[in-house]
């Protein structure tokens, strides 16, 4: 697993600091590229500066809550998909490590693609607080405003009965809203995981 630098190191070195954030929040390149050197900056003048790992990821949120709805989807996408198997970071395996039946993995495969669908441009992120993939199926299936699927009916319904969202739409900037919330979570949850 990870390990985060030194909280006085990241106060005081841009590299350090995008190591952190890559560990809490995964790593992206709106992360390395806006986020670290915004927040690189607050942190130079902060006053009180931050004590806690706490503190920083509650300085980094308030600057993404400042940014436009694009740069907010971007920062939410660096975060994998729920139920992927490869290619995740040490920490998002364990968040999603518990055994799951093919069924449950490829329903997940096949909501995920409803839900960008749906919500052109975001990528859905949930705090899993220890829920099983299975267990977020229905709150999937909720958000897209369908039933649970029969079984051997895991694709169903087809994508092309999904009605696309942009960023103009009140119900896609809520839902940005609300995974840029989950993302906070995550990276508190993450340093009792880390032990920090």
């Amino acid at each position: 697993m990870s390990t985060l630098p030194p909280l006085s190191s990241v106060l005081q070195d841009k590299d350090d600091l995008n190591t952190a954030l890559s560990i809490l929040f995964e790593p992206s390149p709106i992360l390395t590229d806006t986020l670290v050197p915004q927040l690189y900056t607050q942190l130079q003048s902060a006053t009180p500066r931050p004590s806690t790992y706490a503190d920083v990821i509650d300085l980094a949120m308030k600057q993404i809550h400042e940014w436009q709805p694009l740069p907010k989807a971007a920062f939410i996408e660096g975060h994998p998909r729920i139920g992927e198997v490869k290619g995740l970071s040490a920490l998002s395996n364990k968040e999603q490590a518990s055994p799951t039946a093919p069924t449950t993995l490829a329903r997940l495969a096949h909501l995920n693609e409803m839900y960008e669908r749906r919500y052109t441009g975001l990528r859905f992120v949930i705090f899993v607080n220890g829920r099983t993939r299975a267990e977020i199926v229905p709150i999937m299936e909720s958000k897209l405003g369908i039933g649970p699927a029969e079984e051997g009916q895991e694709l169903e319904p087809s994508t092309d009965t999904v009605l696309p969202l942009d960023a103009s739409d009140e119900a896609w900037e809520h839902e940005l809203e609300r995974a840029v919330h989950d993302v906070g979570l995550i990276a508190k949850a993450r340093l009792n995981a880390l032990g920090v």
